[in-house]
């Protein structure tokens, strides 16, 4: 079936190179052990890594292959799937694609599948985090008018993202930054883009956005109900994760006000306990 070593197919990154890469895997009769983007690669014995330059026009005939053979779904789910944060995701995706070359639109049916499992893993999982840091995410009106948000996902979300944003923030130029895949869309109120971001330099928040997190904070603090706080419960609904770039759980804006709600959560649960305890004893002395 395969003439030489197993080979490791190495690309840019990029979603033409993963493209690339499944056409190279199957344009030559080799056993391909992994595509891959890092550049850290444990090479097994007897292995060969390669690298792929990018070819656009490759790339298109690969997918005019799924949306014939497969149908548009699986390429909705390639190019999702493409942004999840797991090291082995470019393979998964790849095994994903022979399956369904092989099955054709049989693999919707498929689920039992180990390589369509795989890729619908990788799709729950990032799709799941998209809706949560949707949700999420807090902008914030900068010196120079411009709206930025800082996000920090375990999976590559500002692509699909974007969009979203785009849509709602119309003719508002926007800033989306992830710190954790150093990554930003950019929105200038036409059209939006994408950019490294390995040193971004933020300008600070302006007067009025100020004023509009202390509110938010009062807000959140106000209508909350002490004697009913369900700490295990909101970290469920709201994992720690996502706090860091939340504006009501960011202690580095206001840490009086944060310190000031610790005390008087400490009160609350103190007279919460005096209060059972002095239950507990008109109890014993009603018997």
């Amino acid at each position: 079936m395969s003439n030489g070593p197993a080979v490791i197919y190495r690309y840019d990154g990029t979603f033409d190179g993963l493209l690339t890469a499944v056409f190279e895997a199957y344009a030559h009769p080799v056993e391909v052990k992994a595509i891959t983007a890092r550049e850290e690669l444990q090479m097994g014995w007897g292995q060969e890594e390669i690298f792929l330059p990018t070819d656009a026009e490759k790339a298109r005939r690969v997918e005019a292959g799924i949306l014939k053979k497969i149908g548009s779904a699986a390429l909705q789910r390639v190019e999702v799937c493409f942004w999840s944060g797991e090291e082995d995701k470019d393979t998964a995706l790849y095994r994903y694609l022979r399956a369904g070359f092989d099955l054709g639109r049989r693999i919707y049916n498929s689920l039992t599948h180990p390589d369509v499992l795989a890729v619908e893993y990788l799709y729950r999982n990032i799709t799941r985090e998209e809706q949560r840091v949707q949700g999420f995410t807090r902008f914030s009106e900068m010196e120079n008018g411009v709206y930025y948000a800082s996000i920090a996902p375990k999976n590559s979300l500002v692509p699909l993202l974007m969009p979203h944003f785009a849509d709602r923030f119309s003719i508002q130029p926007f800033l989306l930054h992830d710190t954790q895949h150093a990554m930003a869309g950019v929105y200038d109120g036409r059209g939006w883009y994408l950019v490294e971001t390995d040193e971004l330099e933020v300008p600070d928040v302006s007067t009025r956005e100020h004023e509009f997190r202390q509110m938010w904070r009062q807000f959140y603090d106000a209508v909350a109900i002490s004697q009913r706080r369900n700490h295990k419960l909101r970290q469920g609904m709201m994992p720690k994760w996502y706090w860091r770039n939340m504006t009501e759980f960011n202690f580095r804006y206001a840490p009086e006000q944060r310190q000031q709600q610790k005390v008087q959560e400490e009160e609350g649960r103190q007279g919460s306990d005096s209060s059972s305890t002095c239950h507990f004893s008109i109890q014993r002395q009603s018997k």
